[in-house]
């Protein structure tokens, strides 16, 4: 088959949607054309993830749709999922669908190889001891295009994949981005075992990235026109965790700043996608002080503002009072900043004085927003098998207040943003490249300003005076864009576009 056509459909964190662009790009040298249709494509993948029981829900409801939507495509399902899929056992009578091959997330790697070799250590057959028989029952299923999958692979199958986990880092790679804003992969995996996390079964131990591949390409992104770029990772505070000559991850942030900051200072950025409160010492600091190409805003893995349920969770290394303290000592820095954070509400054992300790937490920190999630029981943690599980009724009631307190914060903070002169939208112009001036006249631009706040704002046509200058608002190497506060709306800011001037072009 020299052209073929392939659907893929990503969930979840960031990495994902990495990875994803990495089989895009690697699908598209080998022929593969992309399309937006289950019933044109020859090959769909499925990019799953697992962190909630909605999420492994997610993936199994998309192959059943898929299927039935495009019954001769090959199915392909990988990420975080693609064990848990192995594993699960329909109700009797149940109608359901399976993939046409399961790659373990361990190996989703082999699949930029492309989607028409079945890895020998797919998981259909990952289970060494299957008897002949099932065997040859696999057999005769693949002939039919449906692999088998082993019965049980939540023992021996998550040895064999530790056993199996590559040393050197997985060798995903980009050059461009679907999305306006970049995610930049610079680690991979967690062996820390919160309580409530499958992670560590999904993804494996800790890999890093060599910083050289790293600042090369985050330097192909910045020149093919990207203006923000995010960098991620499942675990930034274990990046150089066994390498010793690669450092920590400041090292590797102050390394990446010096690479790029003399060339893209002022016209492009960089944002980091999550920490942990405990990263946050005074060497942390003071690297991120330094950092010219590095947005006033920080993403936070708190989870949640009470000791007692922070240890629980297995992450008692860090304390509420960490994020106070860093967040005082960056005032001066950032007068102004973005502050985010993710907090799980209704963990086994959480009493209501845990649920406003957290509250008056969330009242004392400056947060601009919250992803709150009630707790989700994942087979295979140990949180699963706690006591004092908290009824759904109650995780959800607890997760609505959490909620409606952040969003009071946030008000506050999109209110405060209309006394700045100005910001700087990384704006998602995607898809306008070939549009008429009146179909960008007619569409709003969108995009984030350097605090992580989402911004809006309509297009205008040029003025016959503007007309032989660039436009930022539609051209996606313009750089970051100008533009004033105007209104605080549901969607967020509305912004209006600043005259060009030196500094901001």
């Amino acid at each position: 088959m020299s052209t073929w056509k392939f659907l893929l459909v990503t969930f979840g964190c960031k990495v994902n949607q990495y990875e994803t662009q990495s089989l895009r790009e690697a699908w598209q040298k080998l022929g593969g054309v992309e399309c937006s249709s289950p019933a044109e494509a020859d090959v769909i993948c499925v990019n799953s993830c697992a962190i909630t029981s909605k999420g492994e829900r997610d993936a199994r409801n998309a192959v059943f749709r898929l299927r039935r939507e495009a019954p001769k495509a090959r199915l392909i399902l990988t990420g975080c999922a693609a064990r848990l899929f192995a594993d699960y056992k329909p109700r009797p009578g149940a109608t359901w669908a399976a993939p046409d091959l399961l790659v373990a997330q361990e190996h989703k790697d082999t699949l930029l190889q492309g989607p028409w070799v079945t890895p020998s250590f797919a998981l259909h057959n990952l289970t060494p001891d299957a008897k002949p028989s099932t065997k040859k029952a696999a057999a005769e299923k693949a002939q039919n295009g449906l692999y088998e999958v082993a019965e049980s692979t939540s023992t021996a199958a998550h040895e064999a994949s530790a056993s199996a986990q590559q040393q050197a880092f997985p060798p995903f790679a980009i050059s461009t981005f679907k999305r306006a804003r970049p995610v930049l992969k610079v680690q991979d995996g967690c062996a820390h075992r919160c309580t409530y996390c499958i992670v560590p079964l999904t993804r494996g131990r800790p890999h890093s990235r060599p910083a050289e591949d790293i600042i090369a390409e985050a330097r192909r992104l910045l020149e093919a026109g990207h203006v923000e770029i995010m960098i991620s990772g499942i675990n930034l505070g274990q990046y150089g965790r066994g390498n010793e000559h690669m450092g920590d991850f400041w090292d590797l942030l102050r390394t990446l700043d010096a690479a790029l900051a003399p060339e893209f200072a002022n016209q492009a950025r960089f944002r980091i996608s999550s920490l942990e409160p405990g990263q946050l010492n005074e060497r942390g600091l003071d690297i991120i002080r330094g950092c010219r190409l590095l947005c006033p805003h920080l993403h936070i893995s708190l989870q949640h503002g009470s000791q007692s349920v922070l240890k629980r969770m297995g992450r008692g290394h860090y304390t509420a009072a960490m994020l106070e303290k860093a967040v005082m000592s960056l005032a001066a820095q950032w007068p102004v900043m973005g502050l985010g954070a993710d907090i799980i509400a209704g963990f086994p054992g959480e009493t209501e004085d845990d649920v406003q300790e957290l509250l008056a937490l969330i009242e004392r920190l400056p947060l601009s927003y919250a992803h709150v999630f009630p707790y989700s029981r994942r087979p295979g943690t140990a949180a699963e098998r706690f006591d004092q599980q908290v009824p759904n009724a109650l995780k959800l009631e607890r997760a609505a207040r959490i909620r409606q307190a952040v969003a009071q914060k946030q008000r506050g903070f999109l209110d405060a943003q209309l006394s700045l002169p100005h910001m700087l939208l990384a704006a998602d112009v995607s898809g306008m490249g070939h549009d008429t001036p009146q179909q960008r006249a007619a569409k709003q631009i969108k995009g984030v300003n350097e605090y992580y706040a989402a911004c809006f704002m309509n297009n205008r046509p040029r003025s016959e005076s503007e007309s032989s200058l660039p436009s930022p608002a539609v051209q996606p190497t313009a750089g970051l864009l100008a533009v004033r506060p105007v209104a605080v709306t549901d969607k967020g800011l509305l912004v209006e576009e600043l005259p060009l001037r030196n500094g901001h072009d």
